[in-house]
């Protein structure tokens, strides 16, 4: 089996849904980071990015909960640990 290094680019995303009024772990104007979901119809949402560490996953939304921002990307690595 093969040991290789992973990566996940995180794109940063800002709500525009009030997700609290329907029971949802999200804010309207809060920024959130996350990555499309398999079927391309949504984002995994993680909390704000801090350095060196993953990002805290909070749910996976569709996408018209959120709008992308600048462009930003955001790489995490997993590295193989030998």
């Amino acid at each position: 089996m093969s040991e290789k290094n992973r990566e996940i680019e995180f794109i940063k995303l800002i709500c525009v849904i009030d997700g609290l009024a329907e029971g949802l772990n999200i804010r309207k104007e809060q920024e959130y980071y996350g990555f499309k979901t398999v079927d391309g119809l949504g984002y995994n949402v993680y909390a704000k990015k801090e350095k060196g560490r993953l990002p805290i996953y909070i749910g996976s939304y569709p996408k018209p909960y959120f709008q992308l921002i600048d462009n930003e990307i955001y790489v995490v690595t997993f590295e193989k640990n030998a």
